[in-house]
């Protein structure tokens, strides 16, 4: 298992193996500017499907760069994942709902 780079202006995602000891942030090929580094987890989207990487780009702002959210239930944490929003409205409810799991900035 790795990471994947990806850049949300120009909408590409890149496999990346594990190498814990460097660097957090790469610049992209097409645009120069830095890529987000993302949990193996994430699945791109097509790169011309807008509304899938707005709602990617939201959920990363928001502190969700795909890491294992665990499933609410009864008010107490599962074992089980929680699957990925793929529209802005599920992703909106999405973040109220693990507010407590975002990474924090």
């Amino acid at each position: 298992m790795g990471y994947k780079k990806v850049c949300l202006g120009c909408k590409i995602a890149f496999n990346r193996d594990i190498d814990l000891g460097s660097e957090q942030t790469y610049p992209c090929p097409e645009c120069g500017k830095s890529m987000s580094l993302l949990s193996h987890r994430f699945r791109a989207p097509k790169k011309n499907d807008i509304k899938a990487w707005k709602t990617v780009k939201f959920l990363i702002e928001n502190g969700f760069p795909f890491q294992h959210i665990y499933k609410i239930e009864d008010g107490k944490l599962t074992n089980e994942y929680a699957d990925f929003p793929n529209s802005m409205k599920e992703a909106k409810e999405f973040i109220e709902i693990y507010k407590e799991q975002a990474y924090k900035k």
